[in-house]
C-alpha cells in the first residue's frame, strides 16, 4: 500500500510537466547538500581572503553573497535538470532575461562591481580623507552602490561608486605623513638669509612639525613688491593637522619678523600721470 501511495505521489507530480521519480527527488536533496556544503566552503575561503588583504567587512559581506547566488543558482539548474526539466529551452529563457535586466540595470550593475572592486583592492577605506568628482571629504561609508562622504563643513555627498573607481581619486590621507607649505614675502631691502634662517627656527618650534623629512626654507621667486620665501614641513595628514600646523607656522613667522624689524611687504603699485598741456 505504501508503494503504491508513492507511486500515485510521484504521478501527479509528473503530470505537472516534471519527470519527478524518487531517483531524482534524491538527487535533487543530494544535490542541495552539495551546494550547501560548497556555500560554507566558499564563505570560509572568501573570509579568509578579505581579511588577509585588510579587507573591509562589506567586501566580505558582499563576496559572500555573490558566491552565495551562484552556487545556488548553478545548483537550481541541476536539480531541474534532474527532475527532467530541458535545460537548453531554459538556458534560452534565463538568457533572454539577463540580456533585458543587463541593459535596464546596466548603471546598477556598474556600480555594484565597482562597489565591490573598491571594497577587495582598497584605493580608499573608510575614514580616509579624498577629493573626488569635485568634492573634498572623509569616506563615511562604502555600500554596494555608492559612497558616503561626509564634507568638511558637514555635508553628505553621496557619489556613485562607478565613477569614483574609474575617474581620479585623491587620497590625502593614504600615506603617515604629507607635506605643507607656507609662503611668507619679506622686502627687498631686508636680509634674505636671515628670514630664511628665522623661518627655519619656526618650523623647528612648531609642534606638529616632523624633524624627518627635514623641513625647508626655499626662494621661491622675486615678486612684483617681495622676495617670497616657501617654507616646507611634513605632518600628519589629516585636514585638521594640515590647517592647524599652517596656521600655526604663518603666525610664528610673523612673530619672529615683527621682533627682528623684517618688513613683510603690502604689494605696491607705482602709477606715473603725463601732465596733459
Amino acid at each position: 500500500m505504501l508503494n503504491n501511495g508513492l507511486t500515485v505521489g510521484w504521478n501527479e507530480i509528473s503530470g505537472l510537466g516534471l519527470s519527478v521519480d524518487p531517483s531524482s527527488f534524491f538527487a535533487g536533496i543530494i544535490i542541495l547538500g552539495v551546494a550547501w556544503l560548497l556555500n560554507k566552503i566558499s564563505n570560509k575561503l572568501v573570509k579568509k581572503a578579505i581579511e588577509k588583504r585588510g579587507g573591509h567587512k562589506h567586501a566580505e559581506f558582499t563576496a559572500k553573497k555573490a558566491t552565495s547566488y551562484f552556487i545556488y543558482t548553478i545548483s537550481g539548474f541541476a536539480i531541474l535538470g534532474a527532475f527532467g526539466v530541458p535545460l537548453s529551452a531554459l538556458s534560452t529563457f534565463v538568457g533572454l532575461i539577463g540580456l533585458g535586466l543587463s541593459f535596464a540595470l546596466r548603471d546598477t550593475i556598474a556600480n555594484f562591481i565597482s562597489g565591490l572592486m573598491i571594497m577587495v583592492n582598497q584605493p580608499f577605506k573608510v575614514d580616509d580623507q579624498i577629493e573626488a568628482q569635485g568634492e573634498e571629504g572623509t569616506v563615511r561609508d562604502i555600500r554596494i552602490r555608492a559612497t558616503d562622504i561626509r564634507t568638511y563643513d558637514g555635508r553628505l555627498v553621496i557619489i556613485p561608486n562607478s565613477q569614483l573607481y574609474n575617474d581620479v581619486v585623491i587620497n590625502n590621507t593614504a600615506f603617515n605623513e604629507r607635506r605643507f607649505h607656507v609662503i611668507v614675502g619679506v622686502g627687498y631691502d631686508d636680509d634674505v638669509q636671515k628670514a630664511k634662517e628665522l623661518a627655519e627656527e619656526t618650523l623647528e618650534e612648531i609642534e606638529g612639525v616632523e624633524e624627518n623629512p627635514t623641513p625647508q626654507v626655499l626662494v621661491e621667486e622675486l615678486g612684483g613688491s617681495s622676495v617670497n620665501l616657501q617654507l616646507r614641513g611634513w605632518t600628519r595628514p589629516s585636514k585638521a593637522n594640515m590647517v592647524s600646523v599652517t596656521s600655526d607656522v604663518t603666525q610664528k613667522i610673523k612673530e619672529k619678523y615683527d621682533e627682528e624689524g623684517i618688513d613683510i611687504p603690502y604689494p605696491i603699485r607705482t602709477v606715473y600721470l603725463n601732465d596733459e598741456e
